[in-house]
């Protein structure tokens, strides 16, 4: 073989070293498992860990086996150089696979729950109901948020919302820290995907039911569900029920475990058990 044609067959496969290696899909690996019975594969939302999901988790695997996943950025999976919902669907996809070879109950926080959603549209064979906590569907923010929440503000901006997403200011401090002490080229990455992210067309496309859990601050006492369902985005979805947990923040799981718990476990024993539910849960 000549040199010039040794040189071009090394740079093709350089070529293709580098392309696998920016194109294929980080796996996102399940943290721990616990329990027996059904699979519930928990995914947390952005800078929050799994200890979160703990006190709901310990309750669900009396009766079902319980799998935590790391998305992207998160816990043991690397962030992707080139990312994307897609790329974060695959990650998932990827994760559900090794975690159960049935069905799963699906249940997502927060950006966790866009992903969630994501992914039981495209792949509805390894979904058979999915719980969507505390998740926005659509864009929430508007542009100026976007711009300060990305640019030179990035560190207020955080501060303020995740100090909203707190039940009182000691509990949105301490999830600030949180999310804080994370790699701002993780963090960013997602917020701009909450920022441009809308799958509230492509959820029509859904053929599992779908629970949805929101807090007061996502579903305001006295406000009509429809109204709400078009706000998140979850107009279209064809099996829906809705339940607002009172006394809580945006962490559902901190403020009101027992209870998460219980809406998780009744509908993953039966998400085919009737039509639109809507409910509130007080304390």
């Amino acid at each position: 073989m000549s040199l010039r044609a040794l040189l071009l067959t090394f740079a093709v496969l350089v070529l293709v070293l580098l392309g696998t290696h920016t194109l294929s899909p980080q796996p996102a690996l399940p943290a721990a498992a616990f329990g027996h019975g059904p699979a519930i594969v928990l995914v947390r939302g952005l800078g929050s860990g799994t200890e979160r999901w703990l006190p709901t988790a310990r309750l669900l695997a009396r009766r079902h086996r319980v799998v935590f996943v790391d998305l992207p950025g998160h816990g043991v999976s690397a962030m992707p150089e080139a990312f994307s919902l897609e790329r974060a669907t695959q990650a998932l996809d990827v994760a559900l696979a090794r975690a159960s070879r049935e069905p799963v109950v699906l249940v997502g926080h927060s950006l966790g729950g866009l992903v969630a959603a994501a992914e039981a549209c495209a792949r509805p064979g390894r979904v058979r109901a999915l719980v969507l906590v505390e998740t926005a569907l659509r864009p929430q923010a508007t542009r100026a948020e976007r711009r300060a929440a990305l640019g030179r503000d990035y560190p207020g901006t955080l501060r303020q919302v995740y100090a909203a997403f707190g039940r009182d200011s000691a509990q949105g401090e301490a999830l600030y820290r949180e999310v804080a002490a994370l790699d701002p080229a993780v963090v960013k990455p997602w917020i701009r995907l909450a920022f441009t992210t809308d799958l509230s067309a492509r959820v029509a496309r859904l053929q599992c039911p779908v629970l949805v859990v929101l807090a007061p601050r996502s579903w305001p006492k006295g406000e009509p569900w429809v109204e709400t369902a078009a706000a998140l985005g979850f107009g279209a979805v064809p099996q829906v029920r809705a339940v607002r947990v009172d006394s809580c923040g945006h962490f559902v799981m901190l403020d009101r475990p027992d209870e998460l718990a219980r809406l998780i476990g009744r509908f993953a024993d039966a998400p085919d058990g009737g039509p639109v539910v809507l409910a509130t849960f007080g304390r």
